[in-house]
């Protein structure tokens, strides 16, 4: 924004302060930071824990359901353990007998029985091996049979019942809140991760400073040919889920007019004298955005022309 200051002794020339930019204002909505919905399990309700719209803290147990068809692997495996206990049983029977007609053979017996000992004795750890493994597998598959569903995070429950299959569908709607708005092609480049916000109710209750914690390189939308980029903040528990607010983006560019810019050169004014200075700028709708050189509270010439020499005495 530009302040209208006095002619100069050649009234050719409009003499401005550079003052701050007045914040950016932008509409934007209030919602959760995270939403999960529970899905893809399958079996038996056992038993659920929680209400629609119960607040629920990370890792804390939803619902309980059982797997029919681990159940059913569970008892198949049972039998699978009790027939490797009788064939552990019988191998351990004939090592026995094994170890007794070795220690009973006479010394043209001993070679043949000291072979089979060692063959019973191979078929007892083949044995025990498998009744382990047996056992290993059914501690894995009883691991299946009781699911608990638990809360991915702080937030509130909404439990629908209506499923085919009997088991609620849950949605954890995360405690965290965040503000969600989209900025235009045009003022993209005034944005930045880290910059400083007020977000408020269109009413201006609740009100809360925060910062920018993302601003997405990828449209979302598409208006008249514009393109409108994401970004976010994050918001306390003031705001409700889905509220209207507005965003006050604090500017501290130093914009000058076009017409401030002459031959690549910015004429400022110090202690009443003209001093050109090469433009350091960039390109913004109406106007230049001042990279370096120009600070705010300085004066300058905003319709330099030809005629404008250095050390030129201009009264502001």
């Amino acid at each position: 924004m530009f302040h209208n200051k006095s002619h100069s002794e050649n009234d050719r020339y409009r003499v401005f302060s550079v003052k701050n930019q007045p914040d950016m204002s932008i509409s934007g909505k209030v919602t959760a930071s995270q939403v999960q919905t529970l899905s893809g399990i399958s079996g038996q309700l056992q038993r659920i824990y929680v209400t629609d719209s119960q607040a629920v803290k990370k890792d804390e147990k939803l619902m309980t359901v059982t797997n029919q068809d681990a159940q059913q692997a569970v008892s198949d495996q049972n039998d699978v353990i009790n027939k490797a206990i009788r064939t552990v049983n019988t191998a351990s029977d004939t090592l026995k007998n094994s170890q007794k007609s070795y220690n009973q053979a006479n010394d043209d017996e001993k070679s043949a029985a000291k072979d089979s000992l060692t063959q019973a004795q191979q078929s007892y750890n083949e044995a025990n091996a498998d009744l382990t493994d047996a056992k290993n597998k059914l501690v894995e598959l009883q691991n299946k049979v009781t699911s608990n569903v638990t809360a991915p995070f702080d937030g509130i429950v909404s439990v629908d019942n209506d499923t085919k299959d009997g088991i609620p569908a849950l949605t954890v709607t995360s405690s965290e809140k965040e503000l969600k708005a989209n900025i235009s092609e045009y003022d993209y480049i005034k944005l930045h991760n880290g910059d400083a916000i007020t977000v408020s109710g269109v009413d201006g209750k609740p009100q809360q400073k925060t910062t920018i914690s993302s601003v997405s390189q990828l449209p979302t939308t598409q208006s008249k040919g514009t393109a409108y980029y994401p970004f976010s903040a994050k918001v306390n528990n003031d705001f409700l889920y889905g509220q209207s607010v507005k965003v006050q983006v604090e500017q501290h560019e130093v914009k000058v007019p076009k017409s401030a810019v002459y031959h690549h050169q910015i004429y400022k004014i110090i202690d009443g004298k003209v001093s050109p200075i090469k433009a350091d700028v960039t390109l913004s709708g109406t106007s230049y955005i001042v990279n370096s050189g120009v600070n705010i509270g300085e004066k300058i010439v905003q319709n330099p022309d030809s005629q404008l020499k250095k050390g030129e005495a201009i009264n502001d």
